[in-house]
């Protein structure tokens, strides 16, 4: 009696199964997709439910309105009308319960599903059946945990970077901030968050679920591999592995790529570096379709660092062997490893930023730059430079000259935070040459939104000698220990020509917006960039 009651509830709460795929050959898989097709009584059930959950996910976006319309209304004064809501509450959730029951009726009797949760169930309890799941779409929830970050005996370096917390003097101070505090958390989880992670919005997921299915067969055809790992938050993330090390040398290197805001690894900048022939690990955002959680500074950092121990200690990379790959906010994360495994071999960002507080206080009202501010100082403190200044390792920066998203004013190159994240980090590694001078030269440079512009620029400036810039900046050393003590003695003109110079190998120009796939091309590694 036990078991059957088991198996029942198992099937009116089991995962929603999207996709069954068939596989031609192990060695090189054609998928022969079939999507999982639903009884009658699954189809009724599933609806309803499906409805329920989308209506809840717009109420909790616009709760602020829903509540101030009750209370508009006067249903906290009218204790006939809360009677009334409650009813149509109570009859909500019988059929909410009766759509489940349907559901699990109409998965009893369908064959394809039974065959499902049997490989499921035999998954759960033996490592060595999880090659069956890879044939099977489903919600990624129910999906056994691949790999934990406590099963790694990698140590990530010490460093701590915590943001500057408000002082609070004395229980009247905290009293006093009570109510500002329940604003700037409600501001943070009610609009924040929304806004710089929209790919952790379920109605966006739902919007883009057909195209991120579509974009995972094709991954799964490629002999992707799909793994579910636990962090030391608890969150699980929902990754996708594909090995090219038996096909050539660039194969050796893994390439683990950190996505977008609004972008999951499925259908973003995945593709860029497979067409170059190297591994690729993507990973979606925690709370971004598969993963868990919600996306915040500790929960990324948290994600992105079961990734690499992931990478080395299953996939069996070195650090050394491993480029972290970033488009736009992925930046964060990307430039977080780099700081806590410094022997990366390398960090490419495309279109990312030194700071997310400018960004923000540019898309608000003016009046609200201080709530703004600290709301971003406490709950999204999203700063690449603080992480990226603790890495020796080779950086290369990919700006967007059509950039309309990572400017403080849209279309405006000069206001192109990607050129402050540069600016930051030559000033650190050589303090000695970039001067207020020099950065002034650099910025001239940078406010230009084509090749022609720049040229004309160097050219004003006179600019020359890059061979000698190339002999003094060599270093023997892998990873020199910045900031680097050279150019205390040089003119100023030398000096900026240098900063130039410096410049042009940090970073590369494409003549894009900020939502076009970066062409393979541009994918050049920092060290054949002759990065220093």
């Amino acid at each position: 009696m036990y078991s059957v009651a088991k198996e029942i509830i198992f099937f009116v709460l089991g995962p929603r199964l999207y996709r069954i795929f068939r596989f031609d050959s192990n060695i090189q898989r054609k998928v022969i997709e079939k999507e999982y097709l639903l009884n009658t009584s699954e189809w009724i059930g599933e609806s309803f439910i499906n409805t329920v959950s989308y209506a809840l996910a717009a109420t909790y976006y616009c709760s602020p309105i829903v509540v101030y319309y009750l209370y508009q209304n006067g249903i906290f004064n009218s204790p006939d009308q809360i009677t009334y809501y409650l009813k149509v509450f109570s009859v909500l959730l019988i059929t909410l319960g009766a759509a489940f029951l349907l559901r699990g009726n109409g998965r009893l009797m369908n064959p394809d599903y039974k065959k499902f949760i049997d490989v499921l169930e035999k998954a759960k309890f033996n490592k060595n059946d999880r090659a069956s799941l890879q044939m099977y779409d489903f919600d990624f929830a129910s999906w056994p945990i691949d790999f934990s970050y406590n099963e790694s005996s990698i140590k990530p370096a010490n460093i701590s970077v915590e943001a500057e917390k408000k002082k609070e003097n004395g229980f009247l101070s905290k009293l006093l901030n009570i109510p500002m505090n329940i604003l700037e958390y409600s501001l943070a989880h009610g609009l924040a968050r929304p806004m710089g992670y929209p790919g952790s919005v379920k109605l966006l997921q739902a919007a883009m679920a057909p195209a991120i299915h579509q974009g995972r067969t094709i991954l799964i055809e490629k002999n992707g591999i799909r793994s579910k790992l636990l962090a030391k938050d608890g969150n699980e993330i929902d990754t996708m592995f594909l090995d090219k090390r038996k096909n050539n040398d660039n194969g050796n290197t893994l390439v683990i790529c950190c996505e977008g805001n609004a972008a999951f690894y499925e259908v973003g900048c995945m593709g860029t570096p497979l067409k170059g022939g190297y591994s690729v690990l993507g990973w979606n955002h925690p709370g971004f379709m598969g993963s868990s959680g919600t996306p915040s500074p500790s929960s990324e950092g948290n994600a992105i660092d079961v990734v690499v121990r992931y990478a080395v200690s299953k996939l069996g990379f070195k650090c050394e062997d491993i480029v972290l790959f970033a488009w736009s906010i992925g930046g964060y994360a990307a430039s977080y490893a780099a700081m806590v495994y410094p022997n990366i071999k390398g960090v490419i960002l495309d279109a990312t930023f030194d700071d997310i507080t400018s960004l923000a206080i540019a898309r608000m009202p003016a009046f609200a730059s201080s709530i703004v501010s600290r709301v971003i100082n406490n709950y999204m403190n999203l700063n690449n430079t603080r992480h990226l200044i603790k890495y020796s390792g080779p950086i290369r920066l990919i700006k967007r000259l059509r950039e309309e998203i990572i400017t403080t004013i849209p279309h405006d190159p000069s206001t192109n935070r990607c050129n402050f994240l540069l600016e930051k980090i030559l000033l650190f590694r050589y303090p000695n040459v970039v001067t207020k001078e020099s950065i002034e030269v650099l910025h001239s440079y940078l406010s230009v939104d084509n090749v022609a512009s720049q040229a004309a620029i160097l050219k004003s400036l006179g600019y020359d000698n890059k061979n000698d810039f190339e002999d003094r900046f060599a270093i023997k050393e892998d990873r020199p220990s910045f900031p680097l003590d050279i150019g205390r003695t040089w003119s100023q003109k030398e000096k900026s020509n240098a900063t130039i110079f410096l410049a042009m190998k940090y970073l590369d120009h494409f003549d894009a917006s900020h939502c076009v796939p970066l062409p393979s091309q541009y994918f050049l590694l920092p060290w054949q960039h002759k990065l220093i």
